[in-house]
């Protein structure tokens, strides 16, 4: 089981700031940590609760060898703000239909399923991970998302370095994701009927 705090900013990648990304990302010194197909499915209750209060209950598939399920609480200001716990637990590849049926039985639903084609660069600065999430859904479009995390909830000084992350890749040119990608899919998913898998 892991726990940690992270804070993320997400944002819509055109082209050309794609390719400006990709260089600052070489002149900094970021590694290639991976290159990953996730296949995610989010859970919620019938009444949507879950969607309503971005609550996430996920199971992540990647690259068809690796398994976990993830929850996330509530959010709130406090929690958009400052962060939020993020519970990981690793699970076997083999038993990933028993987990989707479990969570099932449980009374949740399958809300949304789809893929995510996923490049992560990393580098630790000042005690705090940096990463680099570069993400294509097919069909939808491209995102970026920065974030930090840390074992440790020195919350004031992770909003200070996410800001100073944020401004060395000048990220205030960039578009804003404003919903998570559970709602960019699930909204793809209604106006195209298409599988995003």
């Amino acid at each position: 089981m892991s726990n940690r705090i992270e804070l993320e900013k997400s944002f819509v990648l055109d082209e050309e700031n794609e390719k400006r990304i990709q260089e600052k990302i070489k002149q900094e010194g970021f590694k290639l940590v991976s290159e990953e197909v996730e296949e995610d499915t989010y859970f919620s209750d019938k009444d949507l609760y879950f969607v309503k209060n971005r609550i996430c209950l996920r199971t992540r598939k990647i690259n068809d060898n690796y398994l976990e399920l993830t929850y996330k609480p509530k959010s709130t200001e406090e929690t958009e703000k400052y962060g939020k716990k993020e519970v990981n637990i690793e699970l076997k590849i083999k038993d990933y239909e028993d987990i989707k049926y479990i969570i099932k039985q449980l009374g949740y639903i399958e809300y949304v399923s789809f893929k995510k084609y996923r490049t992560t660069y990393s580098k630790n600065f000042n005690g705090i991970e940096r990463n680099i999430m570069l993400d294509e859904l097919k069909g939808i479009g491209k995102f970026i998302e920065l974030e930090v995390l840390s074992e440790k909830e020195d919350k004031q000084k992770m909003i200070s370095e996410l800001e100073r992350f944020l401004d060395e890749f000048e990220c205030s040119n960039l578009e804003k994701k404003k919903k998570p990608y559970r709602d960019i899919a699930k909204e793809y998913e209604k106006n195209n009927g298409n599988d995003l898998k």
